[in-house]
């Protein structure tokens, strides 16, 4: 296998490791704590907006918005469990 075909596959493992992680999070928060979507949702995307604009430069920040604005986006096919 070259170089870059091993690279590019640990780095597709690591993306499903930590979107994997993040998701099983995000799914506790909301199933086991009852906090609401809009709040678990909203923090991740503050985090990372604020990740992205501690290490990109204003113009590099602008566009990667760009891109995620912009993305298509399926959403998943699971529904929330509340208890009431």
């Amino acid at each position: 296998m070259e170089k870059n075909k091993r690279s590019s596959r640990l780095e597709d493992e690591d993306t499903k490791k930590v979107y994997d992680e993040f998701y099983e999070h995000a799914m506790h928060l909301m199933n086991d704590h009852q906090q609401p979507l809009e709040l678990v949702a909203g923090t991740m995307i503050a985090i990372a907006q604020r990740m992205y604009k501690t290490q990109l430069s204003e113009e590099e920040y602008n566009d990667m918005m760009d891109v995620i604005r912009d993305a298509p986006v399926k959403p998943y096919n699971v529904k929330k469990v509340r208890l009431q």
